[in-house]
């Protein structure tokens, strides 16, 4: 499927961006996640294990990511959700799975903007690729603070 744009790993408008995919819940197992999706992930965290940096708290959730943060340097949000969706090609049956569990399963692009205008850009093949496997997309979005 053709690209509706091409991608530009200097995006103008964003100052700063990274995706994650995540799974999160209180039963959530990372262990068992792994084994599910069969892809390692860049991070966990298990139910009742202390928060770092904040003595006396613990999760109270279990998670499972795969996130682009500090790996790739592209500003163009298309390369982060392409690396991601590349390590889970053909996984709807593990992710459906996921889903019957009760799991919340989402992908989350992070986009700082550079000028207070524009916004990122998803491919019609990662919008297909994300409704495949059943995940939501949201954006945390952060936009310049300018003086007038």
């Amino acid at each position: 499927m053709p690209r509706a744009s091409a991608y530009d790993e200097s995006y103008p408008t964003c100052s700063y961006t990274h995706a994650w995919l995540r799974v999160m819940g209180e039963d959530v197992d990372p262990d068992e996640v792994t084994a599910i999706v069969g892809v390692s992930p860049t991070s966990t965290q298990r139910r009742g294990n202390p928060v770092e940096g904040h003595p006396g708290k613990t999760y109270s959730r279990g998670g499972w990511w795969i996130g682009t943060e500090g790996l790739l340097g592209s500003k163009d949000a298309r390369h982060h959700l392409d690396w991601i969706l590349e390590k889970v090609p053909g996984k709807e049956q593990e992710f459906m799975e996921l889903h019957r569990r009760g799991y919340l399963v989402d992908v989350c692009v992070r986009w700082d903007s550079r000028h207070g205008h524009g916004g990122p850009t998803i491919s019609p093949k990662q919008m297909k690729a994300l409704a495949d496997l059943g995940v939501d997309l949201w954006f945390d979005v952060y936009v310049a603070d300018f003086e007038d």
